[in-house]
C-alpha cells in the first residue's frame, strides 16, 4: 500500500482522513500547514498528497507550486481539498494531470476513486 501525506490545519480533518487511510492499509504522515508538508514531503518522499487549501503562511496552491517545482516531488500525484466554492477552488488549481479536487465535508467514496485514479495498482 501507499504513504499518503495528509496537509491540513485542522487536526479533527487529519485525524479523519488518517482513520480511513489507515484502514484501507495506507501508511499516513500528517502536516498541520504548508510549511510542515513541504518538509515532510521532501524527507518521508509519499505516493500521494491530500492538501488543503487554505491554511494560514502557506496555502494549498502554493504548495503545489513549490512541489512541482522539486525534482524529487514534482511526480507526486495530490488532491486538493476544501470547503470553499468548488469553481473558485478549481480556477486557482494549476492544470495538472496528477492533482484532483475534493470538496469538503469529505466523500470517502470519492476520494477511494481518486486515489484509484492516482495510485499505481500495486499501492493501491
Amino acid at each position: 500500500m501507499a504513504k499518503i501525506l495528509i496537509v491540513d490545519d485542522d487536526p479533527d480533518c487529519v485525524e479523519l482522513l488518517s482513520i480511513h487511510l489507515l484502514r484501507r492499509g495506507h501508511t499516513v504522515v500528517g502536516a498541520k500547514d504548508g510549511p510542515a508538508a513541504l518538509e515532510a514531503a521532501s524527507w518521508e518522499r509519499p505516493a500521494l498528497v491530500v492538501l488543503d487549501l487554505r491554511m494560514p503562511a502557506v496555502d494549498g496552491i502554493r504548495v503545489i507550486e513549490i512541489l512541482r517545482a522539486n525534482e524529487l516531488t514534482a511526480s507526486v500525484p495530490i488532491i486538493l481539498m476544501s470547503a470553499a466554492d468548488k469553481e473558485w477552488a478549481t480556477r486557482r488549481m494549476p492544470a495538472d494531470a496528477d492533482a484532483r479536487f475534493l470538496e469538503k465535508p469529505i466523500d470517502f467514496d470519492r476520494l477511494d476513486g481518486m486515489l484509484g485514479e492516482l495510485l499505481p495498482a500495486a499501492a493501491n
